[in-house]
């Protein structure tokens, strides 16, 4: 029984490394397509509303699998959006097209990563969210509805 917790011990810590080790990955293919991309182009592309739809799956998804890998909320929700930032800001220079050319800075980025990974991981592994954020997110985007569907009947 014992070395059935020590074993599970390493395994998890095998997985949180792994985990670790992907986010660095993600990060140094992010860099280098973006390098090779810049020289191509010489110019950056916003990140459009479906590229941030795109990555917050993307990353809502590895949120996901960090907490079935028992990695602590707060942890995994800062591997994940630090990826996402870091993609954001080396493939799109830290550019949104919902902006309309307003500047953010990094740290109002990663808060928005943050975000935006949240509010899909609640759709998508919501047991894996703590309650309280859950209902509050739940809450958000049941405002946004109400305000869009109101949007829609004045237009």
């Amino acid at each position: 029984m014992f070395l059935d917790w020590i074993l599970l011990i390493k395994l998890l810590k095998s997985l949180t490394e792994k985990i670790l080790a992907i986010s660095f990955l993600t990060i140094l293919i992010s860099t280098s397509t973006s390098n090779s991309s810049l020289s191509k182009e010489n110019r950056l592309v916003k990140a459009s509303r479906s590229d941030m739809l795109l990555y917050g799956q993307i990353f809502s998804n590895y949120f996901c699998i960090a907490r079935r890998s028992k990695v602590k909320f707060d942890d995994a929700i800062s591997i994940a959006a630090n990826n996402l930032t870091a993609i954001i800001i080396n493939k799109h220079g830290g550019l949104l097209e919902e902006l309309d050319g307003k500047t953010i800075t990094p740290k109002q980025l990663l808060n928005g990563s943050s975000n935006v990974i949240v509010e899909s991981a609640v759709l998508t592994c919501p047991d894996k969210v703590p309650e309280k954020i859950e209902r509050k997110v739940r809450k958000t985007i049941e405002q946004r509805a109400k305000s869009l569907q109101k949007e829609i009947k004045e237009n």
